[in-house]
């Protein structure tokens, strides 16, 4: 069965999809990585490429209701976060860090929207961020949230459980299973990624003239092994979590920073064009500092 990512902007994906890749690395699962309709040019739905080229996963970033119906059934994971913090990150985001080109597609609207960014305040910049989530909170307000076979988490709550979350989130993809031979299967992980890790460097040297381990599913080891390889400091190049620095993708590490940059008006400015989505998420009033 299929298994598949379902990332949202500025929920960690990135951070997600490192975890993943090694997984899928580790087991010589081939995987579709789609963060634009133009990636599907060719095909009528994302459901009808996934069918001609039946990958072992789907890494799907911003999906649709719509793209989700066309896919075949599938075990899968959705990860949203507050729409405020969202779109705080991705002001700062979207001014500073965001790749403008993505698989060699140029991303236009951000092209534009940073050339306005550059131009306003914080405080203007943050309406006319705003305005532009849409393209990222239109498809969390019209999602499903009970799709037949997705987890769905919350980056909040994989943060302050991440072993935990991350060991439960790989577990329902059947990544990870637990079984007799826990040792065997640890070695084998280690050896199918040491050229990805390139440590240790014999093991590397020696794995790229060697054939991978077989194997069928990853141990618990890995989640521990994910986690440590994956922290906020090593992907920020040093920086511990909460500390700022708002030119790298990586800017802060922790979430709830929303009330620190958006006002009273900003948050009415929410309500009036997404209603009432922060408080159907689960993430209390919108005006409410």
């Amino acid at each position: 069965m299929l298994r598949a990512f379902f990332g949202r902007h500025r929920t960690g994906s990135t951070w997600s999809r490192s975890i993943l890749a090694d997984a899928t690395i580790a087991l010589g699962l081939t995987t579709l990585t789609v963060h634009v309709p133009e990636q599907w040019d060719g095909y009528a739905t994302i459901g009808d490429k996934v069918r001609a080229e039946k990958p072992d996963v789907l890494v799907m970033t911003n999906c649709r209701q719509e793209d989700f119906d066309s896919l075949p059934p599938l075990v899968g994971l959705n990860v949203i976060r507050d729409p405020r913090d969202i779109i705080v990150s991705g002001y700062f985001s979207h001014l500073h860090s965001h790749p403008e080109k993505l698989f060699g597609i140029t991303f236009t609207n951000l092209v534009e929207h940073r050339k306005a960014l550059k131009e306003l305040s914080e405080d203007e910049g943050l309406y006319r961020e705003i305005e532009f989530s849409g393209l990222f909170l239109d498809p969390m307000s019209a999602w499903n949230y009970a799709n037949p076979g997705v987890l769905e988490l919350r980056m909040e709550e994989i943060l302050a459980d991440t072993r935990g979350s991350w060991d439960r989130a790989l577990r329902h993809l059947g990544l990870v299973v637990p079984a007799k031979g826990e040792r065997l299967r640890t070695a084998a992980f280690h050896w199918n990624l040491a050229p990805r890790r390139r440590t240790p460097k014999p093991l590397a040297l020696a794995r790229r003239v060697l054939p991978r381990a077989p194997l069928h599913a990853l141990p618990s080891t890995y989640v521990d092994s994910a986690v440590n390889r994956f922290t906020f400091a090593k992907m920020s190049k040093g920086r511990q979590p909460g500390q700022v620095d708002v030119t790298s993708h990586y800017r802060r590490g922790i979430p709830g920073d929303w009330p620190d940059h958006l006002t009273d008006d900003h948050l009415k400015a929410i309500s009036a064009r997404y209603g009432d989505l922060v408080e159907r998420l689960g993430y209390g009033a919108t005006q409410q500092r």
